[in-house]
This record gives structure tokens, sequence and C-alpha cells, in this order.
């Protein structure tokens, strides 16, 4: 009866097996050949391979616009990591730890920015800061941009370290006579620090990749994801592939420092 049962259930095994080498072929794939087209000597980003060079990472390298896009990201991201960091770390303790009416109403607005499309919450911004405020748009409102729809991100993260935390360990500091302060200074920072770390890399990462928050607060200036979509207006640039290849790369790398991250144990 087992042996059977077995076989027949080879044929389902082999459906499935085809199935899920169709779904990561049909993530993956466009990312291997943007890898693979970065690399072609040709200057259309398609086939045939007519050579393996490295001359659109020179000329993206030698490019005075990418260099100014890259240099806005890393302040954008930077500014915006600052913030929104702390701010959702702050917002994430209150929700775990307190009580309070209608908590589970107002863990739904916080993360309510992710679900709004970020051209909706950039033409509400850029309403905002001009014609209320007065802002002149720069670098630092296009933060602030990147800070309202980042900030949930950190506070989930953050909020699922805490739901995970020993709170005896805190009530053994207090009961040694350590301060409200110190006990949070000395025992759940240090513990939570790893969420922290985490959630400052994946808001820093994200804000790399902003386009519709940005376009609508940053003003004059331009930050990679605007120059890539500049760039594509006359088609796809073999340095597009090169840029879009760095991109990709980067960011595994704040992936995996993330995971490692995560994956430490709170003790």
């Amino acid at each position: 009866m087992s042996g059977s049962s077995g076989r027949k259930s080879e044929p389902w095994s082999g459906l499935l097996l085809g199935y899920g080498m169709l779904v990561f072929g049909f993530f993956y794939l466009p990312l291997a050949l943007l890898i693979l087209f970065s690399f072609n000597r040709s200057e259309i980003g398609s086939f045939p391979i007519i050579g393996f060079s490295l001359t659109w990472y020179r000329e993206l390298f030698e490019d005075l616009f990418v260099k100014g896009a890259f240099r806005n990201s890393l302040v954008v991201a930077a500014l915006a990591t600052l913030i929104a960091t702390p701010v959702g770390a702050l917002a994430a303790f209150g929700l775990v730890r307190a009580r309070f009416r209608f908590k589970s109403l107002l863990t739904s607005l916080i993360i309510v920015p992710m679900v709004i499309p970020g051209l909706l919450i950039g033409i509400a911004l850029l309403i905002v800061f001009v014609p209320i405020f007065h802002v002149g748009l720069s670098l630092g409102t296009a933060a602030l941009g990147h800070v309202v729809i980042l900030t949930p991100y950190a506070v989930l993260v953050v909020a699922t370290r805490l739901y995970g935390f020993d709170r005896s360990l805190e009530a053994a500091a207090a009961d040694l006579g350590a301060t409200p302060l110190r006990v949070f200074w000395h025992v759940t920072l240090p513990l939570i620090m790893p969420g922290i770390v985490a959630a400052a890399l994946i808001v820093f990462t994200l804000s790399l990749d902003q386009f519709g928050v940005t376009l609508f607060t940053i003003g004059a200036e331009g930050t990679l994801p605007m120059y890539i979509w500049a760039q594509l207006e006359g088609g796809v640039k073999p340095t597009i592939n090169a840029l879009g290849t760095l991109f990709m790369v980067g960011s595994l790398l704040v992936l995996l420092a993330t995971q490692i991250v995560l994956g430490r144990k709170v003790s």
C-alpha cells in the first residue's frame, strides 16, 4: 500500500518541482539577464552576446551625473535612517509595552503609509511643504518624505524583536536595585539593539530605492532612481544595466547583514 501511494505521488512531485522552477525563473531570470547584459560589449542591451567587457562599468564611474545622484541618494538615505529608526524604535516600544484603548487602531494607522502609493504621499507632502509651510524643496524635504514611508518598517522590525524579549531580565535588574533608566540602558537597549540595527539597514536600503515620494519632494536635485528613470526615456542603456547590477549587489549585501543581525538570539 505504501509503495503504491509513493508511486502515485511521484507525478505530483514532478509537477510541483516544475511549477517551482517556473516561479523562480520568472523571479530571477530578468535579474540574471540584467547582470549578463551589463558585461556585454554590445551597446544594445540584448542578445547576441558579442563579448564580455567592463566598459560600461568604467563609463558609469566616470559619469559625473551618476556620482552626484549617488551622493544625493546616500545623503537622503542617511538622513531618513537617522530619523526613522529612533522614531520607529520608540513607537514599537510603546506599542508592545504600553496598554491603552484603541491600540489596534493606532497600530493600523502607523502601518498605513506602507500600503498607500508613494506617488500619493509625495503629492500630499508637496502640498504640505510648498503651499502651506512655504518650505523650499531639497534633500532634507526628500528625507522627511522617506521618513513618512519607511518609519513603519522600523516599527515592525523592532516590535518583532521586542515580542521575543525576556522580561525577567529587566525584573532581575530592578530587583538588584537598578533604576528604570539604568535597566533600559544596560539591559533593554543592548538586547534589542540587533533589531534596531536591522531596522536601520532596512530603512537605508529601501530609501535608496524610493522614487515616487522623492520625485515630488526633492526639488531640483536628483537621486539614483530618478537618474535611471531619466536615462530610460531613450531605451535601456548598457550603463543602466551596470548600475542596476551594482544596486542589486549592494542590496543583497545589506540583506545578508540584516539576516545576520536578526539571527542573533536574545540571551
